[in-house]
């Protein structure tokens, strides 16, 4: 959908100077009020985080940093849709307890469990921390797989994601690199793609209107297609579905 913040849409390329992917990762505090409390951030060039980033970020000690790593993964006689609630009870009383990066991660799938759909699940989070107030203490951090293009980025990150870290991604271009396909560097062919990913999400936020990643992040600015408007109002809650389809069971 269109936010009508810039009319005509800003330029991406020629217009890049008053653009910014630029992500604060740390408790929100009030704008108004110069506290020493602003400075417990860390501050990224974009939400699309390199190994490096997403490591040194858990490895961050003190209460400002604290972090809780959240399983995607359930067995398949639990339900999609009781892995779901049980995910965000779980996220809400990590948020209480006082953990500011909540680290959403599918990474440890086996044989034997299913992944939650990581739009579903940061969907699902976000509306439970908002609903219970927590929102601005907690981050969405989320350690997927199922991300590759830069419209996958755009959902996780509209939806409420702070920062996201693409890892099967990344392990298959460092197979491509062992493997002599890219004739460059790992670090290089990392860099590569999360330029493009940039570039990508630059493109869907100027055809929005939206100049800075911190007007975009949460924003719900998307029509959902093909989505049943009770499945939608519980885990993409605000975002207009005219046209209906599947539902929970389909999904699952």
């Amino acid at each position: 959908m269109f936010a009508q913040v810039t009319n005509p849409p800003i330029d991406p390329l020629r217009e890049n100077h008053v653009m910014s992917l630029a992500t604060c990762i740390g408790r929100e505090q009030n704008v108004f009020n110069e506290t020493f409390g602003h400075a417990h951030r860390v501050l990224f060039q974009s939400p699309i985080l390199l190994y490096s980033d997403f490591h040194q970020l858990l490895a961050l000690e003190g209460e400002h940093y604290r972090h809780a790593v959240l399983s995607l993964n359930y067995q398949p006689e639990e339900g999609l849709q009781a892995a779901l609630e049980r995910l965000c009870n779980e996220a809400a009383d990590k948020a209480r307890s006082g953990a500011v990066l909540l680290v959403l991660s599918d990474r440890d799938i086996s044989p034997g469990t299913l992944p939650i759909p990581a739009a579903m699940a940061v969907g699902a989070v976000q509306r439970t921390l908002v609903d219970n107030n927590l929102r601005c203490d907690a981050n969405i951090l989320v350690e997927t797989a199922s991300v590759r293009d830069p419209h996958h980025f755009a959902v996780l990150l509209g939806f409420g994601a702070t920062a996201i870290y693409p890892y099967l991604a990344y392990e298959t271009l460092a197979k491509q690199v062992e493997e002599g396909v890219l004739k460059m560097s790992l670090r290089q062919a990392m860099l590569n793609y999360r330029n493009g990913i940039n570039k990508g999400l630059y493109k869907v936020m100027s055809k929005m209107g939206i100049s800075t990643y911190q007007s975009y992040c949460g924003a719900q600015i998307f029509e959902a297609i093909g989505l049943q408007k009770a499945f939608v109002d519980k885990y993409f809650t605000g975002t207009a579905s005219n046209v209906e389809g599947i539902g929970l069971f389909e999904v699952a």
